[in-house]
């Protein structure tokens, strides 16, 4: 009798976990549910990373994803149904890559804390090279780069908190630079960085830009430098992007609860997705929250699917590409990896001619 009712606890104990485990929906406005089935589980794909982040999804389908803290990135390969993809270590040292992005060719971007440095990926047959693409601001080494954007132009937009830098566990150290923490907007066309100015912003860290290309918003993750100290900013912030680039008109666009923003992103309608203490606040494009996917862990950051502008700019390029019938978000929550279906597509802007 006693095995029976410690078998029953035990039976119990494990649908309480379980249940922990489970992703909730939170709807704020109805508009949400637009976005995504609130009553679908996210599948988990991963659980054995220690700082997970930056996933990006590859032309052929594929996710890359960094386990900063583990100094490596790795591939899912994924598979038709998704639940028997296979993941492995892709790079064994990276680094510390942090953030990536794809180019307008395609190519994988990285912003990487050890190398201080935005670097591409180039593949010469079997053989795969980082590049360096810029390392240094006026001859000074750039903190430790951590998010990054491409816009339809093939310009790069990079944020360089301290972050890598301060934390050994995020990259190899050494001497700070720049003295601050810093947004940059670089041209390969033209090989120019500029350092932006940006009133209001503290700690920059994620990036995303509206569908039309005419905000930038920006997290602002001051808190992470002292989780105790509340007056530190938490909150995402929005500039007007000027014909030349610049930024102008910046204002608060939401404040984040709990934890602090890292990475957001910006879908077709132009809501805004941002990662928090406690999982994802969608803001719908006037900064009210119309929805939250609350997870277990603290999530850093998550990708969306290739959209369909950006994989029909790839076919005119001659790349392979793989078509989805649905539109897949990969989430990084702590150690976990994730993945849910969507009913509503990236806004990243692509043109169908490269210049």
């Amino acid at each position: 009798m006693r095995s029976l009712v410690r078998w029953f606890m035990y039976l119990m104990l494990l649908c309480g976990m379980a249940r922990a485990e489970e992703v909730a929906f939170k709807v704020h406005n109805e508009s949400f549910r637009a976005l995504l089935d609130t009553t679908q589980q996210p599948i988990l794909l991963y659980d054995k990373g220690i700082w997970l982040e930056g996933p990006q999804v590859l032309p052929n389908g594929n996710v890359v994803f960094s386990d900063v803290k583990a100094n490596k990135v790795l591939l899912l390969e994924v598979e038709n149904q998704i639940q028997h993809s296979k993941i492995r270590t892709w790079l064994k040292t990276s680094h510390f890559q942090n953030g990536h992005a794809l180019d307008t060719k395609g190519r994988l971007l990285a912003a990487t804390h050890g190398r201080r440095a935005i670097e591409r990926l180039d593949k010469t047959g079997t053989t795969d090279k980082w590049e360096v693409l810029v390392n240094s601001y006026q001859n000074n080494k750039l903190n430790s780069p951590n998010d990054i954007l491409v816009d339809s132009d093939g310009d790069i937009w990079f944020s360089d908190p301290r972050f890598g830098l301060l934390n050994p566990h995020e990259g190899y150290g050494g001497r700070e630079e720049q003295g601050g923490d810093f947004l940059y907007h670089y041209s390969e066309r033209t090989k120019t960085l500029i350092r932006l100015e940006t009133p209001l912003l503290k700690a920059p860290n994620g990036l995303a830009l509206s569908p039309d290309e005419k905000i930038l918003y920006v997290a602002d993750s001051e808190l992470a430098y002292n989780t105790n100290d509340k007056s530190l900013q938490h909150q995402i912030l929005a500039y007007d992007i000027a014909p030349n680039k610049t930024l102008h008109n910046a204002r608060v666009f939401a404040v984040i609860h709990s934890g602090f923003p890292d990475g957001i992103k910006v879908d077709k309608k132009g809501n805004i997705w941002s990662s928090s203490g406690n999982g994802i606040q969608v803001f719908d494009s006037k900064g009210s929250m119309i929805g939250e996917i609350l997870f277990p862990q603290v999530v850093s950051n998550f990708a969306f699917s290739l959209n369909d502008e950006t994989l029909l700019a790839l076919q005119k390029q001659g790349i392979q590409v793989k078509q989805d019938h649905q539109t897949l978000l990969y989430v990084t929550s702590l150690s976990k990896l994730y993945v849910l279906t969507l009913k509503v597509q990236s806004g990243i802007k692509r043109k169908q001619t490269l210049e």
